[in-house]
């Protein structure tokens, strides 16, 4: 690893939140799959400031990747593709609204923005920022910090569904607390908490928490987003009960966890039901790349909250299987099926409106279903913002630890 600045070390003080007794962590075995990845992304999509392909993660995962390894690689094309990328998310969360726009991308976009601004000290959209989400603060307020389903219909909240989108609303100002600080701190960490005791309120059975009122069943995604929830706040307000809730929630999602008694492939990864019907599986081995880089986000900081490097050994396995299982070719006709007007000729796209020659390239495929890797005719193939999210998650393994 290149040499670290002592901006880099104290950078990584602030956001990690690490416990000063925590046991030595073991080296990071994954190298080979970080670069590739790298390598993949350098072909995505990027038109101004806007990545395709990503579903929304992107807004988030891209600036707050290429912000902070270019920093620790000293790469300033990935700065400035950062930068743009930073400049793109201010127009977004300027212009949408939560409850009519794209609720995931307008949170992604905060997130990206927050990251962005903490690594850099460049200050000059925080003002909007922050008018932005205090707006959300009133919202919340009025509603009793919690956002109901029937207010925010759409993609957003029918595929991960209202525990996991109010977790991320909750994680949107917990963040901003973390990494930003300053005169709302307080405030946005009683924010966080208020969303947490909530959604308690609605979807914790006594053993895991619901997707939804109306779906029941043990998912991944509502635990793992509030098993980061709960770790953040224990590392802003050092209550050790928000931890216990944390461990709670990673304790019940262990039966999605596969075994080696199972003889699936992959054993470590975790079972991904959420779309699983969606996306027309027959079984239950269904696994998506995006909940497993949550997944590796949330041992990383249940790992800094306790020092344990059991968790972090946990993420060994899930980064094997996606290297060994999802990488894959995808082209862009496999994902841009839309027809531009006038139509395109033969052997181009439309992308973004304009017809493009299409071109195929390599990457982590968006899942892997009923023993097979995810193939074009899927509804969903390839995420371009869930291979920028892996690059983020393997880099905050290896930096903020």
């Amino acid at each position: 690893m290149p040499c670290r600045t002592s901006w880099i070390l104290l950078v990584a003080l602030v956001l990690s939140g690490c416990k000063t007794d925590a046991e030595p962590v073991p080296p990071f075995m994954h190298q080979d799959l970080y670069s590739h990845v790298q390598q993949c992304a350098e072909d995505f999509t990027l038109i101004d400031g806007d990545w395709k392909e990503d579903f929304g993660d992107a807004a988030f995962y891209g600036p707050a990747f290429y912000v902070q390894a270019g920093r620790t690689e000293g790469n300033q094309s990935w700065l400035d593709r950062a930068a743009v990328a930073h400049e793109r998310n201010m127009r977004l969360i300027r212009d949408e609204d939560l409850m009519t726009g794209d609720t995931n991308e307008i949170l992604m976009a905060s997130m990206g923005m927050i990251e962005y601004m903490s690594a850099t000290g460049d200050l000059e959209h925080l003002a909007q920022l922050n008018a932005v989400m205090e707006n959300v603060e009133e919202l919340l307020a009025a509603l009793e910090w919690y956002l109901p389903p029937e207010l925010m219909s759409g993609y957003a909240m029918e595929t991960y569904g209202p525990t996991s989108i109010n977790g991320l609303v909750g994680l949107v100002f917990l963040q901003h607390a973390l990494l930003l600080g300053g005169e709302t701190k307080d405030r946005f960490v009683e924010c966080g908490r208020r969303m947490a005791e909530q959604i308690r309120e609605y979807h914790w059975n006594q053993t895991f928490y619901e997707f939804s009122a109306d779906r029941p069943g043990l998912f991944l995604y509502p635990n793992m987003c509030m098993i980061i929830l709960h770790t953040r706040l224990y590392q802003l307000t050092d209550d050790q009960a928000l931890l216990d809730r944390a461990l709670d929630a990673y304790q019940a999602i262990q039966p999605l966890k596969v075994e080696t008694e199972s003889g699936l492939v992959g054993p470590g990864r975790y079972f991904s039901p959420y779309s699983a019907e969606y996306m027309g599986a027959e079984t239950d081995n269904y696994t998506t790349l995006s909940s497993q880089n949550y997944l590796v986000f949330a041992l990383s900081l249940l790992y800094q909250a306790t020092g344990e490097t059991s968790f972090i050994e946990e993420i060994d396995p899930v980064l094997d299987f996606l290297a060994e299982y999802l990488d894959g070719n995808w082209c862009l006709a496999d994902v841009h099926k839309d027809e531009c007007d006038p139509v395109c000729e033969d052997g181009d796209v439309c992308l973004d409106g304009d017809c493009t020659p299409n071109a195929c390239q390599e990457g982590i495929l968006h899942h892997w279903m009923d023993g097979r890797l995810a193939e074009p005719h899927d509804p969903e193939f390839f995420c371009s913002g869930c291979n920028l999210q892996l690059l983020y998650s393997m880099w905050y393994r290896q930096e903020m630890i």
